[in-house]
Parts: C-alpha cells; structure tokens; sequence
C-alpha cells in the first residue's frame, strides 16, 4: 500500500496475473512506482524473459524457449543435422524460432525458417521445395490445423517427414471443428498427424510424493476435475491444464511473504511495507528469487531471468492417442527415454534430408571383363605370331618382310592390348588405394603411347622406306639381290651400301626417342602433369530411385576420377597434334606407295592398309575420347578398347594371315628350290662371260652336272599349281599359252632356216668351181663367250614366273661367203619367284651383236 496525500490508500493488483504485455508494463512505467516483484502463472513468450524491460517479473509457467533444449537433444538422439522451423508471425513465436536458430548454430545443427500469416499455403510449397524432412511447427492451434491440412496436400506426410508441434494443444486438436471449414476430413487430418512430436513443459506432477500442499499431482487435478460440471471435458477446458501453474503461483507469493517476515528486523513487521520501502522490496524480490518447493506442477524454481526451470515432457501421437516418450531436465540436461517411438519404417527415424551417398564412377564389371577375355586372346594371337616370325625365319616370304620389324610391331600391339587392363581401372568390385591413382594414370597413358609409338613407327617405317627407295633409286637396283637375301641400296651419292633394316631401325629409334623426349619435357614442365598427376573430381547430382528397398529416399552423388593436369587443354593438344601429324603422314606416304613393290618389303602394300585402319581408327577415337565423352567412363573406355583391339587384330591379321597361308601351303622345298633357281639364273648370266655355254634344251639337256641336279629338283606342275591362287593360275595359264606359243614361233623358224641352209649349200656347191681361183678364204670363228644368249623371263607378282632362254651357238667348222650357222636351243624353265618380285625382261648388257639369223628369229 502507499499513503498518499489525505490519506488515501493505493492498492496494486500486479503482484498475481495471469498474462504479460506491453500495455501492462507501460502502465508500470506511466505510474511512477514500482512494485517488489510479480507473478504470471499464463505468459509464456521468450521475450519476457528480458531483465532490462521486465526487471521484477517471475512465472511459474515455463517460457516458450524452455523447449528449445529438448527439441536440440532430440536431434542430437536422432541425428539430425538439418531442420526447418514453420512459424506463425506473432512474436512468441518470432522469439521462439531466433533462440531455436542460436542453438543449432552452437550444435552444428543447419536452422532453415519459413513464415506464414494466416494462409500456410505458400510456404508449405517453399518447404517442398527446400526438401524439407525435419519440420517444427511455432503457431497456436488454429492455425496448426491449417499447416496440417496443407501438408497433407502437399504429401508433406509420411515416412519422409518429421513434425514438431507445441505440447500445450488439447489432445484433439487435430481434429477440424465445422465452424473453420477445413478443406481436410477427420480422417485425412489424423493420418497426417501420425507419428509426430509434441514438446511441453511439465504443468503437473506425476510424482506419487506429496507436495508442499500435502497433495499430489494426480490428487489436485481430481479434486479440480470434481469442481467442474458433470457435462464438460477437462481436454477441451479453457485453462485447465494451466491450473496447477496458477495454484503453485500462489503458493510461491505465500511463501516470498514467509520468507521476508522470517527476514526482517524485529521491529519491522511485514506489514508495514510500503512501495518506497526499498529495504523490504529487496527482501521480497531476493525471497521470489530463490523460491525452491515442490508444487503440483513439479519442482518449482526460477532461473536469473525469472524463467520457471522445469522438466520438459515429450509425447508422439500415436493411432489417436498421445504417448509419453520420456523427460528432458533441463538444469541437469538428462534425457529420461523410455523407447516407444514408432516410425513408418522399420529402419528408425526419417533421414533429416534426401540421402546423399558418394558413387564413384568406374567401368561396368560387365564391360571390363568382355574388353579383358578379347585384351587377353590378343596377346595369344600376338605371342603366336613372335613364335610364327621366329620359328620360320629361314623362309624367304619371312626373310623379305623384315621379321625384326615385326617383332618391334607385335611388341608394340601387345603394350596396347596390356594398357587396355590399366585403362578400366578401377572397375566395379576392383578398388584401387588413392596413393594408387597418380601412379596408374601416369602407366596407362605412358604403356598406350609407347605402344602406339612401337606398332605404328615399325609400320611406318616401311611405307616410308619403300617410298623413299622409289623417290630416290634406280627401280632396277632397287629390285636386284646381293648376298642371297639383302637388297642392294644405294642411299648417298658415294652409292654406299646400306641394309634397310638399318634404315627401318634407325627410323623407329628417332620416333621413339621423339615420343620420350615429348614425355621428358611434359614431366619437367608441368609440375601436375603425368607423374604428379593429382586427383581431380567432376561432380554430378543425378536423381536416382532408392538403391536399397523401398524405405530410403536416396540420391546419388557421382563422383569421377580423372587424370588431370594444370594444363589439361594445352598438354592434351600438343600430343594430339604431333600424333596426328604423324598418322596423316603415313596415310599420305602409305598412298604414295601402294603400288611399289620391293623384294626386301614384300608386305608393303598389306602395311599400308593396316596403316590406313590404324589412321582412320586413331583420327576418330583420339579427339572423341580426350575432348568428347572423357566424363563417362564406360563410353570412353569402350570407345578406346574397342578401338586399341580393331586395330592390333587387324595389323597383326594384315601382316602375318598372307605369311601363313603361304607357307601351309607352299612347302620349305619348292620354296627353297624357287629362291636357287633365281640366284643360279643371275648366277649363270655372269658366268656366261667367262666360260663356254653349252646347249640347254628342255628335251635334250647337256648341261654340268650342277645344273642337272638344279633341273631335276625343279617341282611339278601339281605342286605349283596347289600354292597358286585363282589370280596367280590365270597368269599362269596365260604365261603357259604364251610360251607354246612362243615355242610354235621358233620351230617354223628352225624350219626356215634349215631350208635357207639347204639353198646356200646347194648354192656353195655350185661355187665350189669358183673357189679354187678366189682363194681360200678366211674362216671365221665366233666364240660363245662373245656372243652370249638372250634370255627373256617373265614373272608374275605372285611368286610363279616363266623363263625362255635362247642359246645361239655357232659351228666350229669353216665356212665360207656365208653366215655362220646358227643352232637355236630354247629351255623352258618354269621357276618360282618370291611374293613380291616385280615382273620384268631381263636381257644380258652384251648382246650387242646382229646376223642374219638373229634378224630371223626376232
């Protein structure tokens, strides 16, 4: 009380109210006294809670960001680590909804807001859309039916969602009474409020032990439930579950009262407070502070802020019904879990957003398999084509071929077919460490460029030493043999001899040493490039349905493993660029030849067509899979195996199929027999210079005894015949009616002649009267050696050939005012050649003579 003027008392009625707000505490303030302390037992906003605006005030009634704690250690229990606050724009729930921000934010918990004002319809599409799981709703109960109609709309319901609702609803406030018009049955509103929380501080003891009252809890709310009328529902009772607060409000203003008489001096009595009394107004205020009974609400006590420190209750509806899950003590911060929480799914609580889970992108199982059986029968084939290559190195078509350029080809195709295991890793269920990666990007890409550099440098190396030779050589000298096997060239303007494996081997060593150079220089240069390759992740969202039953919600995060450098596009253009260079080069020089046939290089024209497969393949693939697909590893990794096998299976094909087929067929003798009949015919024409000839003739031989044994090994026609192909027996026969024609040309001219010869006797007969006064006259005489034969040999391109060779011998007898007789022999040799001689005549340099015969015969 305060005496004022007259004597008049002033009585003050805000020691006890029910709720705060600022028209009250503007009043407080326009009247100009204060009051000790005042007790709210129905105001629950956070923003009471501040000292500078409400310095004296207490409440029984816990205030709104007491459940905030609870509602993080639930979180925390369930690890959630994203959630979503739909709140209502008054400022209960404003407060409510910052402190429940600064909480998360301290915890590592992500806070997202949404605010609505009367219709929730547009932020429950926003919430949709932020795929929010986690959702706590900050509304009273008119406006919590609406955001529950709306979710159930929006499917926003279910096992993917969580919801959080404020405690203090009646337990049927789910259900839309007629005069709101929901747009939502009973029906539909109760299955979107299945399985969600409520949090709501404790407003009535649940402990058997008697309270300061000398009741319990469960004692007091039957003796309020006996007051009411017989009709009404205590759940649907405006104030009833706050009547413990009030009552327990009372009691602690009994108490500070208690409390302060017991305090104060003996000859101050309490009543004889007034408002300017500050010394007891103190008491009282220190009394209210450290208020600690145990009322019918719990255990009553305030905090700094003049907040009622209380347990926090939480509940889940379940099928209708509201079931107690346990306590959170917030002074203890101790969770009291009793474990009967139910979920949609059998798996535990919802995931707190859409599940993202890592997928790193390899190669199919399936695809690297199939590449790795046809990478594996490539490397039978090229081991059977080394053991081919070296096991018939005597045979003449293996000898020409140049089989150490062979052999660096198979090892180069067989890198290529080895990189293919390295290029699909890692595959599915084949896991590699990630110390491991630069390593394997650094050996696939070197082996495939070595490879490449090892098969296509042999192939090349021919094609340009058969253009080279048709540039710059003689076609004759370029098609002669010296020492049985090894082409004569003549490279410089000394005419030097140089054996073209010299050549093909120096010129892969340069291409070579080229591409390590190029590697060298990438290494030194880029300090990311190859062997400090580092890890370079490209990230793609995909949606994808759950991988694992029907109860995850789960996204794919694709993550690719490349092999990058700081320079990609710069290292990648350089090394295309040279390559490409050098594969257009060898179309250009594989074009260029493709009608030159050399006797050293008798698979040149097979090499240029596997150059163009390798080309083509190489031109296509290597932009494609650098520059187009280099982000799907399947696609890249087909495109590249698909291409590395087409290509060593047919080079290796192109180059050793023909050499097989040859030699199946062809056996070692008839082989043997047609590379000495070509070196006894070259060998004979030199002869011919330094010693008689004698008279070969296919029906009568007269010959040394080499040269019979040569004849006699000569094989049959069957025998040639079985290593011909349909090409080859056409110019045979054509070559055969040729020669019988031929042989036909040459009796009638033996006929004409031995008839010419007939007419001169008979004409030197009748001269012999004349002889005797003319003289003896001079005989001449012709030796063989100065008149050697003329040979004409014609050759097909594929190893058969025919050779006529005419013999002109003259008679050792004087003869006189006539020409010497001439004897014409002519031997039928039918040889074989090698696989790629060039056909031609052939003649000796020294038939430089002319007679009467000869002009006969041709």
């Amino acid at each position: 009380m305060n005496k004022g003027d007259g004597g008049k008392i002033v009585r003050n009625p805000n020691l006890l109210r029910n709720d705060i707000n600022e028209e009250w505490s503007s009043s407080i303030k326009e009247k100009h006294f204060s009051i000790p302390f005042s007790v709210s037992y129905g105001a629950s906003s956070p923003a009471l809670s501040n000292r500078e605006r409400f310095p004296t005030l207490f409440r029984t009634h816990p205030t709104a960001n007491m459940q905030n704690p609870t509602r993080m250690r639930l979180f925390e229990k369930f690890r959630w680590k994203k959630v979503t606050i739909l709140q209502s724009v008054e400022e209960v729930f404003t407060s409510t909804a910052k402190d429940l921000e600064e909480l998360g934010r301290r915890r590592g918990i992500r806070v997202e807001r949404q605010s609505f004002y009367g219709d929730p319809t547009d932020a429950m599409k926003t919430l949709r859309r932020q795929d929010a799981r986690v959702i706590v709703g900050l509304f009273y109960v008119t406006e919590a039916r609406k955001v529950l109609c709306q979710a159930y709309h929006h499917k926003l319901y279910g096992r993917k969602y969580t919801w959080f609702f404020i405690g203090w609803y009646a337990d049927t406030w789910y259900i839309p009474p007629s005069d709101e018009h929901l747009n939502c049955t009973a029906d539909q509103m109760a299955k979107a409020a299945q399985y969600h929380f409520t949090t709501e501080s404790v407003m009535l003891s649940r402990d058997e032990n008697a309270t300061i009252s000398g009741m319990t809890g469960k004692e007091f709310q039957t003796r309020l439930t006996a007051m009411l009328s017989p009709d009404s529902d205590p759940a649907n009772t405006g104030g009833f579950p706050e009547a413990p607060l009030a009552y327990d409000a009372l009691w602690a203003l009994a108490l500070a009262f208690n409390c302060t008489r017991n305090r104060l001096p003996p000859n101050i009595r309490l009543e004889q407070f007034t408002y300017d009394n500050q010394k007891i107004a103190d008491i009282l205020f220190e009394c209210v502070k450290n208020t600690l009974f145990r009322g019918v609400s719990g255990k009553v006590m305030f905090s700094d802020s003049g907040d009622r420190i209380a347990r926090t209750q939480i509940e889940q509806m379940q099928n209708g019904k509201y079931v107690v899950m346990g306590f959170y003590d917030t002074t203890t911060q101790e969770l009291e879990w009793y474990g009967k929480e139910k979920w949609y799914s059998s798996k535990g609580p919802p995931p707190d957003s859409t599940i993202v889970r890592k997928s790193f992108l390899t190669v199919a199982s399936h695809l690297y398999y199939s590449v790795a059986v046809f990478a594996f029968i490539g490397l039978g084939l090229a081991l059977g084509a080394f053991i081919f290559n070296n096991k018939y190195s005597f045979r003449g078509i293996i000898v020409h071929s140049q089989p150490q350029c062979n052999n660096i080809m198979i090892t180069g195709c067989s890198l290529c077919i080895a990189s293919l295991f390295l290029m699909g890793l890692p595959s599915e269920g084949i896991a590699l460490p990630r110390s491991a990666f630069p390593i394997l990007c650094h050996s696939r890409i070197s082996i495939l460029m070595i490879g490449f550099t090892f098969a296509y440098g042999s192939m090349f190396a021919k094609v340009w030493i058969v253009h080279r030779m048709s540039a710059n050589e003689n076609q004759q000298l370029a098609s002669r043999q010296k020492d049985e096997y090894k082409p004569l060239l003549s490279t410089y303007e000394d005419k030097e001899d140089v054996s073209p494996w010299d050549t093909i081997r120096t010129l892969i060593a340069s291409v070579v040493g080229r591409q390590a150079f190029v590697a060298a220089e990438l290494r030194k240069v880029s300090s990311n490039a190859y062997g400090t390759l580092a890890i370079s992740r490209r990230i793609n969202i995909l949606n994808q349905e759950p991988t694992v039953g029907i109860d995850d919600d789960v996204m794919l995060l694709p993550i690719l493993e490349l092999c990058q450098s700081s320079q990609q596009e710069v290292w990648i253009g350089l090394v295309l660029g040279y390559k490409c260079l050098l594969l257009v080069f060898g179309l250009f020089l594989a074009y260029e030849s493709r009608n030159l046939k050399l006797r050293y290089v008798n698979d040149s024209r097979l090499v240029g067509l596997a150059i163009y497969n390798v080309a083509i393949l190489s031109l296509v693939t290597g932009p494609v899979t650098t520059l187009l697909i280099r982000g799907q590893p399947n696609a890249n990794f087909a495109f590249v195996a698909v291409t590395v096998l087409l290509c060593t299976y047919i080079s290796l094909g192109l180059v050793f199929v023909p050499k097989l087929r040859f030699i199946c067929r062809v056996p070692p003798s008839v082989d043997e027999v047609c590379e000495h009949m070509q070196k006894m015919i070259l060998d004979y024409f030199f002869l011919l210079n330094t010693s008689p000839l004698r008279c070969i003739n296919e029906d009568s031989i007269s010959t040394s005894e080499p040269e019979r044994k040569a004849l006699k090994a000569r094989p049959n026609r069957s025998t040639m015949m079985r290593g011909m192909s349909k090409s080859d027996k056409k110019i045979y026969e054509h070559l055969k009616n040729e020669n019988e024609t031929l042989q036909k040309q040459i009796e009638e001219k033996e006929k004409r002649i031995r008839q010419c010869k007939e007419r001169l006797d008979r004409l030197q007969h009748k001269k012999d009267s004349l002889s005797n006064s003319v003289g003896a006259t001079q005989t001449q005489s012709v030796s063989v050696r100065d008149h050697p034969p003329l040979v004409l040999c014609v050759a097909n391109n594929n190893y058969n050939g025919i050779c006529v060779i005419r013999f002109e011998n003259y008679s050792e007898d004087k003869e006189t005012y006539s020409t010497p007789t001439t004897l014409t022999a002519t031997a039928l040799i039918e040889v074989q050649l090698n696989n790629e001689s060039t056909g031609r005549y052939m003649a000796l340099e020294n038939d430089n003579y002319s007679s009467s015969s000869d002009e006969i015969l041709l």
